[in-house]
């Protein structure tokens, strides 16, 4: 646009002109302000969305975290794993597989269940070819066997005449006893183990136990008997069960774990001690406080086994008690920054993680030297060896948390290089306390402190039970 020529206009043409640029300005004016306005119109839209993806991204990466973290096992997340199989077809793409593959292990050695002694013979003949109807036959003297293993069940109720005596010397009435009157109620030891096996055993709640004793039994119950003979049983047990609480104070090794029980929907918590041959349940409404203390007691010489939780360390501390932390989940943190949270490949922390991978393996091999004092050298090598670990790793922003886990563990990682009594990890704790967990999965949570009592009374010992090889429904029916 050229400049206007000006001289040659008159007063009128002039403010014509002045009046039209006047009207076109106001127009781009009042353009710019619609332009202003609608481009924080988008701006304020922008800024919502963008929020709202944030927080929708966090919501997904906190829900993925659930699954795909150092303390969820690789077998819950057989549903997250990328499908890698592909079909004979190089165009087809095979389904999704779920779990191992079927069939026997490597290097795994098959057996046939051997045949049962029958009781009973029967021999099966006949009088005429079924296939024809022809009765002109005659046995080839050849005979097939065939062993049948099946069972009858059988309801038996039983009268008790219970009679009266006298003592003629102190004049005091009282009545005969025999050891299969339970001590209250109308139900046999029979029953009350095969409700708690249903129960502790095969995890079956207490409608479905209920419904196995009606339909199946021909013992009609409702689900509140089925609560009450799990109780009744509790309460026989007791004094066992008090009896782990005193035997696990004297173990040479005892791996803790604990993991959530809510109660009636109130928060709580279910701490598992476990050694060898004994299991202990114990809920308590708090993860921390005293309750180490309380089941181990100050007298405690034998060596804890844990994970990270500050709870054992205090009480590490206290009593001036042996600690071996948990290698299983220090390799799996290690794990999750270096291989598995990275964007990109980082050679650097592959390396990290297959150092510390080294260190732990050199640990197995020590434990297996005879020779305490050559276990004490290496003992102070892997020490050594750790120290170096965290120096050359504590620069990486991303791993540092980690490593001052690592670093405050000090020497409790390598306490079963001096003692192999206790394992290196502590997934025999882990392990104990799964059968909780199945059951907490049906439950839901327990309703009362009774069902509390009850569970972590019957959990020990059938638990128990099965470390020291026993047959927890033959030894259950045998204390009842």
């Amino acid at each position: 646009m050229g400049r206007l020529n000006l001289e040659n206009l008159s007063k009128e043409d002039l403010i014509e002109k002045y009046l039209d640029l006047e009207r076109k300005y106001k127009d781009l004016e009042r353009k710019y302000k619609d332009l202003e306005r609608k481009y924080k119109d988008l701006e304020r839209k922008y800024k919502d969305k963008k929020k709202n993806f944030r927080s929708e991204f966090e919501r997904l990466n906190n829900e993925l975290k659930k699954y795909k973290n150092a303390h969820t096992p690789s077998s819950a997340n057989s549903h997250l794993q990328k499908n890698t199989q592909k079909s004979s077809s190089d165009n087809d793409v095979a389904p999704n597989k779920v779990g191992r593959k079927k069939g026997k292990k490597s290097r795994h050695v098959g057996k046939t269940r051997a045949p049962a002694i029958p009781d009973h013979i029967i021999n099966v003949t006949t009088k005429l070819n079924p296939s024809t109807g022809n009765k002109n036959i005659k046995p080839t003297g050849y005979i097939k066997e065939r062993t049948i293993t099946d069972f009858e069940i059988k309801t038996i109720v039983t009268k008790y005449n219970i009679y009266e005596y006298r003592d003629l010397d102190t004049n005091e009435i009282f009545f005969a006893t025999h050891p299969d009157i339970p001590k209250r109620g109308i139900f046999g030891r029979n029953a009350l183990a095969f409700a708690n096996h249903l129960r502790y055993e095969c995890n079956v709640v207490f409608s479905k136990i209920a419904n196995t004793f009606t339909k199946v039994l021909n013992i009609p119950i409702t689900t509140s008997t089925a609560i009450s003979l799990s109780d009744r049983a509790a309460e026989n047990l007791s004094p066992h069960y008090q009896n782990l609480k005193s035997e696990v104070k004297n173990e040479e090794a005892v791996y803790g774990d604990e993991t959530s029980a809510k109660n009636n929907g109130a928060p709580g918590w279910l701490w598992g001690f476990f050694s060898i041959s004994l299991a202990l349940f114990v809920f308590n409404k708090q993860r921390g406080g005293d309750i180490v203390e309380k089941i181990l007691g100050k007298d405690f010489t034998g060596i804890l086994g844990c994970d990270g939780w500050s709870t054992y360390k205090v009480f590490s501390e206290k009593f001036g008690v042996l600690l071996q932390r948990c290698w299983a989940h220090a390799i799996r943190e290690v794990k999750q920054i270096c291989i598995i949270e990275g964007k990109k490949k980082n050679l650097k922390l592959e390396k990290g993680y297959e150092w510390f991978c080294d260190i732990f393996n050199r640990v197995k091999e020590a434990r297996k030297i005879k020779d305490h004092k050559i276990r004490e050298q290496k003992y102070e090598f892997l020490v050594n060896e750790l120290d170096r670990w965290i120096q050359v790793h504590w620069s990486y922003r991303k791993l540092k948390p980690v490593v001052k886990k690592i670093k405050n563990g000090k020497e409790h990682w390598f306490t079963c290089v001096l003692h192999p009594e206790i394992e290196p990890t502590n997934n025999r704790a882990e392990r104990g306390l799964r059968s909780w967990v199945v059951l907490r999965k049906i439950i839901g949570c327990l309703r009362t402190k009774k069902g509390e009592n009850t569970t972590e009374i019957m959990m020990s010992l059938f638990q128990t039970w099965k470390l020291r090889g026993l047959n927890p429904y033959e030894e259950l029916k045998a204390l009842l």
